[in-house]
């Protein structure tokens, strides 16, 4: 390697590392903000009354919305109107129909929301689930709706 090239390298990493150590700056200075915001929003609460500890409420995450307005619902009841299918069988299915490459993270989300949605289905009596030699399988309520 010549002077010329590790002398511009060197120069580089250098300017990069700047740049990297001004990023750590301004997220801990943000990090320190939020901070505050948590310690004037435990401080609220104590004043309104609440009585437990403040660090046991559970840290949210943003909703992710991957299925408009009764989106999931419709595609779950196409799905069992093709016949009786099982959870996972229908979560590749709209997966494809989505048109999404299916990750390990992306199927086990998406996993989560078809069973829950299948469950709300089941208590308003639209689909029933049926244990049959291919184990349980989710398929439309023959009566009513």
């Amino acid at each position: 390697m010549g002077k010329v090239t590790g002398a511009n390298l060197i120069h580089g990493l250098i300017r990069k590392r700047g740049e990297v150590a001004g990023q750590l700056k301004v997220a801990q200075k943000a990090m320190e903000a939020v901070k505050d915001d948590l310690a004037a929003i435990d401080r609220a609460l104590e004043i309104c009354g609440y009585k437990g500890n403040p660090s046991g409420i559970a840290p949210r995450g943003k909703y992710k919305q991957m299925f408009g307005r009764s989106e999931l619902k419709r595609l779950i009841l196409d799905q069992l109107r093709m016949g009786p299918k099982d959870d996972e069988a229908i979560v590749g299915a709209i997966i494809l129909a989505k048109g999404w490459t299916a990750t390990d993270e992306l199927h086990a989300d998406v996993l989560k929301r078809v069973r829950h949605a299948i469950q709300r289905l089941r208590n308003t009596d639209y689909v029933v689930q049926d244990f049959g030699p291919d184990g349980a399988l989710w398929k439309l309520r023959v009566s009513g709706r």
